[in-house]
């Protein structure tokens, strides 16, 4: 087992402290060993007289919730999730230019941990590109803007490759071989693009679907909500035009009308 307590036991059991909404605090520190090189990684334990914030919770594996029947967020995947959000906090106190080069570091180990904590590779890999996505985003600045317009376009192409391919000619499948080739002056940086790329490309129907399921559940149950007097909180599907506020804190229903 690659997750081990302070005292280097196996991790059979971790203490949380459910602080609402969706964050969950750690209480106690616990080490991956990384079986690969033998090098180790402390994950401390959050502090429970601060509230959560970044960098002191976790949400698990940041999943939107409706996509919680293809990717939980919880799971195998779960204490690789929280080593990577301590690793996420702590690069945030260093100087700015240097995240993204850190980020990188923490989001290879999150891959090789998942592998290693039982989450199959390709999963694996659809959460290290996740994950990648998301630091160029934060930490890339206009090249990380840049980056992940790419991906969207790349997965458009191969999407429309296999469409038209289909339906007009089989010449049209080689327009799919175009993100890989435009992933190469990414340099070190192209496995991430071209994952990100054909993985959505692959990932896009059923993520589709998910969404449009929400969206009729969330149509049943204004219904509901409307048929009972307008009662508790109002349905909402997901995901929100502000996804942070999918992860605000919880609030009491009205009262009765």
């Amino acid at each position: 087992m690659p997750f081990l307590t302070t005292a280097g036991d196996p991790l059979s059991a971790l203490p949380l402290v459910y602080r609402r909404g969706r964050d969950f605090q750690v209480a106690a520190d616990f080490v991956y060993l990384n079986p690969r090189d033998g090098t180790t990684t402390r994950v401390p334990a959050h502090q429970l007289d601060l509230p959560p914030h970044s960098g002191n919770s976790t949400d698990f594996a940041s999943v939107p919730p409706f996509l919680w029947g293809l990717i939980a967020n919880y799971g195998t995947q779960t204490l690789p999730a929280i080593m990577h959000d301590s690793l996420v906090g702590q690069l945030l106190r260093e100087p700015e230019e240097q995240r993204l080069a850190l980020r990188r570091d923490a989001d290879e180990l999150f891959r090789v941990a998942l592998i290693d904590n039982g989450v199959h590779r390709l999963r694996a890999r659809v959460m290290w590109a996740a994950v990648g996505l998301e630091s160029w985003w934060r930490h890339g600045r206009g090249l990380g803007r840049v980056l992940i317009a790419q991906v969207a376009g790349g997965t458009l192409a191969v999407v429309a490759s296999v469409a038209l391919g289909v339906a007009l000619s089989p010449w049209w499948f080689a327009l799919a071989l175009a993100p890989v080739a435009l992933a190469v002056l990414w340099g070190r940086t192209a496995g991430l693009v071209s994952a990100a790329t054909y993985l959505a490309a692959l990932y896009a129907p059923l993520i589709l679907g998910a969404f449009l399921a929400s969206h009729v559940e969330n149509a049943i149950a204004m219904v509901v909500w409307l048929a009972t007097g307008c009662k508790g909180p109002r349905p909402r599907a997901e995901p929100t035009v502000a996804w942070k506020e999918e992860y605000a804190p919880e609030r009491a229903a009205p009262g009765p009308r």
